[in-house]
């Protein structure tokens, strides 16, 4: 018995590996040649009496499987009692975790004027666009959300927004100009040095009114740039006096990159709504 277990795994064959209760749907949109490719996690689970809570990703491909995992791993009572939650994430039918030029494109603000070049380390790439996260926002909120509503059951009070470095602009700048469109934000990383702090002064100057209680988590890496670290802090210290729930987490020992992942399990365990009791 041994002797014939030893020759079955002495070829072993590689199988393709696929995320349970996952799938994707290649999106085209209107006017662009290239869909997006959407993913999509439900929860192996009853849907909560309220419906599931939804979790919406930018750069979807970099970060999907991570989310699904993690938001399953928290629903163990031990590991956090979050409710199972629906997973979201936007991408591009790629092999690759991004698609640098899209994204340079859907994740950055429209401007009134040509933006700035960005980074000096991003001179690499030439002819990049910018501007179209309206768009983005367009696609997440009035397409993608009531086709998602028409499948499950969710709940339109639980709808969560995470990006990072140009997805936490994205979040930030949604978050500014949408601000009722999603229940809690989080942004790692923020790029708030695009187009030379472009968005810093409207975020100072955000209504109150559309803010309070809003909660909002930031997470940034204690070895990033100095800037990165002290945008983070002044966009915290307006976003208190506006009146949000705002969370400011510095990671020590994780630059840009790192970060991306500790953040993004922090902000499904402080933004996830706790699980129901069972009934008796």
């Amino acid at each position: 018995m041994i002797q014939a277990y030893a020759q079955d795994i002495s070829k072993p064959q590689p199988v393709t590996y696929t995320l349970p209760n996952s799938y994707y749907v290649d999106w085209l949109v209107e006017g662009q040649v290239s869909p997006y490719r959407v993913f999509v996690s439900v929860p192996d689970a009853p849907a909560p009496e309220e419906g599931f809570p939804v979790v919406y990703l930018l750069d979807g491909n970099a970060f999907f499987s991570s989310a699904a995992m993690v938001s399953q791993t928290l629903t163990h009572e031990r590991a956090g009692g979050k409710q199972p939650a629906i997973i979201v994430a936007v991408g591009y039918p790629i092999d690759g975790l991004y698609d640098i030029e899209r994204r340079w494109y859907d994740l950055t603000p429209p401007t009134p004027e040509t933006p700035k070049a960005p980074l000096k380390h991003m001179d690499r790439f030439k002819d990049i666009q910018y501007g179209g996260a309206d768009a983005l926002q367009e696609l997440l909120i009035e397409q993608i959300r009531p086709w998602l509503a028409q499948q499950y059951a969710i709940n339109e009070q639980q709808q969560i927004l995470f990006g990072h470095s140009l997805g936490g602009l994205f979040t930030l700048y949604t978050l500014h100009t949408r601000p009722d469109a999603f229940a809690a934000f989080a942004a790692a990383s923020p790029s708030l040095w695009w187009n030379e702090g472009y968005l810093k002064p409207l975020l100072e100057q955000q209504s109150p009114e559309h803010l309070k209680d809003k909660p909002l988590l930031m997470v940034v890496g204690g070895d990033e740039m100095d800037f990165m670290i002290s945008d983070a802090k002044l966009a915290q210290q307006w976003f208190t006096e506006q009146g949000l729930h705002s969370e400011l987490r510095e990671l020590p020992y994780m630059n840009h990159g790192a970060v991306s992942l500790p953040a993004l399990t922090m902000a499904l365990q402080v933004l996830l709504p706790e699980a129901q009791p069972a009934t008796p």
